[in-house]
């Protein structure tokens, strides 16, 4: 099943990408988003995995035209997520609805040498963002935005916990 739904995931985004060729908007984004798990992750032998920090980002959003949007992006955590207490990656993908408001959906995983279950890459998260985009110059975007990841935190001993996290990017349109 999990071979399976990384499979559909990889495909989405093969089909997506070819809109970028199209007529549209593209905007290239750079941003940092700060993380907490709702629940305390209080594991006697993770001691040293943490429940909060921070991720720089790296976004491409391509706007077709009307109200929605793709947007593409990777986080890199220093000091590890998802369990991990080493480097780890995150892509994701996102449809998002609106302009100045807006709200969407998207799904991760996350790629670590460390990771809990064993794995490089754990099971793909799930996510809801809601935000607010500022048009601060020409070409020059401000995005806000909220976000809860579900099955973000797999630790062993049964240990779940899903995300929340606020985020800011500033965008440049090309």
């Amino acid at each position: 099943m999990r071979s399976m739904v990384r499979a559909a995931a990889a495909l989405a985004i093969a089909l997506l990408f070819p809109l970028a060729a199209t007529a549209g908007s593209h905007r290239l984004g750079f941003g940092y988003h700060y993380w907490k798990t709702l629940d305390d992750i209080d594991v006697s032998d993770l001691d040293e995995v943490d429940d909060n920090g921070y991720a720089g980002v790296v976004s491409y959003q391509y706007l077709p035209g009307g109200i929605a949007r793709f947007e593409f992006d990777l986080e890199y955590y220093k000091d590890g997520f998802g369990g991990s207490t080493d480097t780890a990656y995150s892509p994701q993908a996102f449809i998002l609805f609106g302009r100045v408001l807006y709200v969407g959906f998207g799904l991760g995983a996350t790629k670590s040498d460390n990771l809990p279950s064993g794995d490089d890459w754990s099971d793909i998260w799930y996510a809801g963002r809601v935000g607010v985009e500022f048009l601060l110059l020409p070409r020059i975007h401000l995005d806000i935005n909220a976000n809860y990841r579900g099955n973000t935190f797999e630790l062993p001993q049964d240990v779940e916990s899903d995300t929340m996290t606020l985020g800011a990017a500033l965008r440049f349109a090309f």
